[in-house]
């Protein structure tokens, strides 16, 4: 009985420990994409007749101030994703 317990209790460790870092890689993973996301929209705006299409100024401002916001959200889900990690170790 005490093995059966040492080696489930071994296994429930590395599962956690898997769970947190897939949970880790997903978080990572999408503020990843939403700096990628806001670089390509600002790119777009800023260089590209394409991102501003039809729309009036207004719409521009307003999706600049949008992808501008998006950035800076996504990169302090990283850092704080980053202060996580080095807390845990």
């Amino acid at each position: 009985m005490g093995y059966f317990v040492i080696a489930f209790g071994r296994v429930l460790c590395y599962y956690l420990r898997t769970m947190n870092k897939l949970l880790y890689n997903m978080l990572k993973s999408s503020a990843e994409a939403d700096i990628d996301k806001a670089k390509l929209s600002l790119h777009l705006l800023g260089s590209k007749s394409v991102g501003i299409g039809d729309h009036s100024t207004g719409d521009f401002y307003k999706n600049a101030e949008e992808a501008l916001a998006l950035l800076d959200n996504a990169e302090s889900r990283l850092e704080t994703l980053d202060k996580l990690i080095k807390e845990e170790i």
